[in-house]
């Protein structure tokens, strides 16, 4: 599409500039009114780079003030689509600079003078400060040319058949990085953790990203459900861009997941599924690859420490699923009340058949009950089916404690939704804290339920393996990777509520051979099913 720049005057008196296509649509590089104000978001820039790749320069009001600043030994590549642009900034914004500069538009990308410009810069790092507004009119432009100079600036390790000595890892708190960074540790991997909580901005967290990578050189990046990607789609092109796998751990269901992260999908990427059943989902949404990786146990958070006094002979650790937990996914999409029938009769099917596909069944359903469906988009499907998902889940954890409580079963966390399910029906504790409090609540019940989210249709959960490594014993719902991961003289199942309540009357009346099931447990667990072994299962993949 051919496109022309025109320069105009802002309210401010600034002069300011916007894009004109040949299809009449407009796009402005700068503000209307106040186009100096960019600057602004751009004041914090910390210079670190050797070379300094302006991506798309406009008028330059955003990087301005601090080009100052800049270090007198820095080589600057500036790139703008339009050559009026990269005058511009020959003329005002580098003007008496010492600093080298070479200037690239749309009219004159040289190869031969990138090279020569590139071979005289010293060896260093590379920061690109992009122009959003300029990148998102002409983005294969900019990309492909940053991408080049990247390839060819900064040097790149031959992985191919060399050991994976480090890894970054995305950090911030969440579910199992702890785990998988002590894991990846104790492997002997170098586990450098990428702070994302800890970015002020955007354009922070893209420099910081940058600069880690040039600096640790990591063989692979492993992030946990994308947790941490920015909003801009730049996480996985910066990983590309200096030519680093990227492993995606995924241990909830994908998809609304990718509502939102889609965009950073790329083909260095392979991502990982604690559920065989998503790994079909993953490559189809264009991962290079998507291999099953089951959960597993951290020995250093759950750890038999020899007999305890028990607070109760039946428990089931966990939330309820009601009131908070299933408003934050209402609020997330079109919900009305007039969806009740349909979340009912679809969580029913599910919780009869784990492999029921909630989410292609919606729209069907919907029509042979006569609710017309207030919209089509993926976005409010995916939340809608997510709902259905955990609703279903909420159904089979009622169902479950509700069948137990003749046989004086207690709950442990979210008191107030297990009220609201039961009444004073059911004895129930406190919130239970994951990484502090979990193990000695789990060891303080004699036998544990396991109730597996309706997310899982073959795999398992935490509790399989973290329960029996505290020395106490779990009876768990059947999935078809349990057999899988454990022998059948190594775990107790149901498979009905009946069955679960002979299985209870039974386990509690022999106390040694739940002693003996757990130690075969443990012996397994020790053996295969720790986060060391995952870890060494991502490492045979990389």
């Amino acid at each position: 599409m051919q496109a022309s720049l025109q320069l105009f005057t802002a309210s401010s008196g600034k002069l300011s500039a916007k894009v004109v296509f040949d299809n009449n649509s407009v796009r402005h590089l700068h503000s209307t009114v106040n186009p100096e104000a960019e600057a602004d978001l751009y004041q914090d820039i910390h210079w670190y780079g050797n070379l300094i790749v302006f991506a798309g320069i406009g008028l330059g009001w955003h990087v301005k003030r601090m080009l100052s600043k800049l270090p007198a030994h820095v080589s600057c590549i500036v790139i703008d689509y339009f050559k009026i642009c990269t005058n511009h900034a020959a003329e005002t914004l580098f003007a008496g600079s010492t600093n080298r500069v070479l200037y690239i538009s749309a009219e004159d990308v040289a190869q031969d003078t990138l090279s020569g410009f590139l071979a005289s810069v010293d060896p260093g790092s590379l920061q690109v400060v992009r122009h959003p507004a300029s990148i998102d009119c002409f983005r294969d432009f900019y990309e492909s040319l940053v991408d080049e100079i990247a390839r060819r600036f900064v040097p790149r390790p031959p992985r191919q058949g060399s050991a994976v000595k480090k890894a970054l890892m995305y950090f911030g708190n969440y579910f199992l990085e702890e785990e998988t960074r002590r894991a990846l540790r104790a492997t002997g991997i170098a586990a450098v953790p990428f702070e994302y909580n800890t970015c002020r901005d955007s354009l922070d967290y893209e420099a910081s990203l940058s600069k880690m990578i040039q600096k640790e050189k990591p063989d692979f990046i492993l992030s946990i459900n994308m947790k941490g990607f920015d909003g801009n789609g730049e996480t996985g092109r910066i990983a590309e861009r200096f030519g680093v796998p990227l492993v995606i751990w995924f241990v909830d269901d994908p998809r609304p997941i990718l509502l939102s992260n889609r965009i950073h999908i790329r083909p260095h990427m392979t991502a990982l599924s604690w559920e065989r059943d998503h790994c079909r989902l993953l490559t189809a949404a264009g991962f290079d690859k998507a291999e099953y990786v089951p959960l597993a146990c951290d020995p250093a958070l759950f750890t038999d420490t020899g007999p305890t006094s028990r607070a109760a002979a039946l428990g089931f650790v966990g939330t309820s699923m009601v009131d908070r937990f299933a408003g934050n996914i209402r609020d997330k999409f079109l919900w009305s009340d007039g969806l009740v029938p349909l979340v009912e009769a679809l969580a029913g099917k599910l919780c009869a058949d784990p492999a029921y596909p909630v989410y292609e069944s919606i729209p069907n359903q919907a029509k042979a009950l006569g609710i017309r469906l207030a919209f089509s988009d993926e976005r409010n499907l995916t939340w809608l089916a997510a709902y259905i998902v955990h609703h279903a889940s909420m159904k089979k954890r009622k169902a479950a404690i509700q069948a137990l409580l003749p046989q004086g079963i207690e709950t442990f966390g979210d008191p107030e939704g297990w009220k609201k399910l039961f009444g004073g029906a059911v004895i129930t504790h406190p919130d239970v804290d994951y990484r502090h409090g979990l193990a000695s609540v789990y060891k303080r019940i004699a036998i544990n339920i396991n109730v597996t989210s309706c997310q899982m249709p073959t795999a398992v959960n935490q509790r399989v393996f973290d329960i029996p490594m505290t020395g106490s014993f779990v009876i768990s719902d059947k999935q078809n990777d349990l057999l899988e991961l454990f022998g059948p003289s190594e775990i107790a199942t149901y498979e009905s509520l009946e069955d679960l309540q002979e299985k209870v009357r039974f386990y509690l009346a022999n106390e040694a051979e739940r002693g003996r099931i757990t130690k075969l447990a443990q012996k397994r667990i020790l053996g295969e099913h720790t986060y060391v072994h995952r870890m060494q299962k991502i490492m045979s993949l990389l």
